[in-house]
């Protein structure tokens, strides 16, 4: 994806990106007039997340097996000549037990056959978009067949998700979540992780910078442990301990955030309840 970006963006097309961090999960190219028409660019492998030679046997494909191909030959000077690869040039020593095995026992019968970069290369491209083709169509027609009942066809994956989860998330919704459901999700997730604020962790981040201190948090050697309690932040050079109570897990009393005591929180603890647990512990670590 970030090949054909690069291709895009010296093509002065600014196409429309769906990412995550530097993740990129979807290209769009705009129509345009006498030119193009709409393009839209997905990676295969937040589909189907294995090795391309795995997909042979996964779907039972009718297509000839990804061949060995020395990639570190794969340069200039050998373009146009017979070469005799090693095994170093095929990456053998990074191979599973398994494909080394079979690789050694190919080698020995392939070592002396002059190898032609030219024309491996051409087949063995063709080979890799021959195979993600056939294993693109199997899975489309695995999951329709998985996902139809008799109200409709089954979910056209690679028309409507770009990630295997999210498939599955659209077979559950279209298929098992009875009509007028939601599925609610725990306020804190489901890991067993404890809940930090990114209130928070920015506010501490920012406190670091301006006053030029390590500050210990959850993204930073873990919470301070103090008593039986955990501490937002941890300045150990001064003995000191910073907590930041924001208003939806503290219950702050201010009108127009949590003035009653019986108010429920995200957390399932009344504001009032809340409040207490907080001025306890305050009062153990400055006491």
């Amino acid at each position: 994806m970030v090949l054909v970006f690069e291709k895009l963006y010296n093509e002065k097309l600014n196409p429309d990106l769906i990412m995550k961090g530097n993740k990129l999960y979807e290209m769009k190219v705009k129509k345009r007039p006498n030119s193009n028409p709409n393009i839209i660019f997905r990676d295969s492998f937040n589909l189907m997340p294995m090795a391309l030679a795995a997909l042979v046997p996964t779907f039972g494909l009718e297509v000839e097996d990804k061949p060995f191909f020395p990639h570190l030959s794969n340069r200039p000077e050998n373009y146009g000549k017979n070469i005799f690869p090693t095994k170093e040039d095929y990456l053998a020593d990074g191979m599973m037990p398994a494909k080394r095995k079979e690789f050694d026992l190919w080698y020995e019968d392939n070592k002396t056959t002059p190898f032609y970069l030219d024309e491996a290369l051409a087949s063995y491209c063709t080979n890799d978009v021959e195979i993600l083709m056939c294993a693109l169509i199997a899975f489309r027609n695995e999951f329709f067949e998985t996902t139809k009942r008799q109200s409709h066809n089954g979910i056209d994956a690679l028309r409507e998700c770009m990630t295997i989860a999210s498939a599955c998330m659209k077979h559950f919704r279209t298929n098992h979540l009875p009509k007028e459901h939601l599925a609610i999700v725990p306020e804190r997730g489901y890991e067993n992780a404890e809940n930090q604020s990114l209130l928070a962790l920015k506010f501490l981040q920012w406190y670091s910078e301006k006053n030029n201190v390590e500050i210990q948090t959850a993204h930073w050697k873990g919470e301070k442990v103090v008593g039986k309690y955990k501490l937002d932040g941890w300045i150990e050079e001064q003995q000191l301990g910073i907590e930041v109570n924001g208003c939806a897990w503290h219950g702050c009393p201010k009108k127009g955030c949590y003035p009653g005591d019986n108010m429920l929180l995200p957390s399932g603890l009344t504001a009032g309840h809340k409040r207490q647990k907080d001025k306890e512990r305050i009062f153990f670590w400055t006491y």
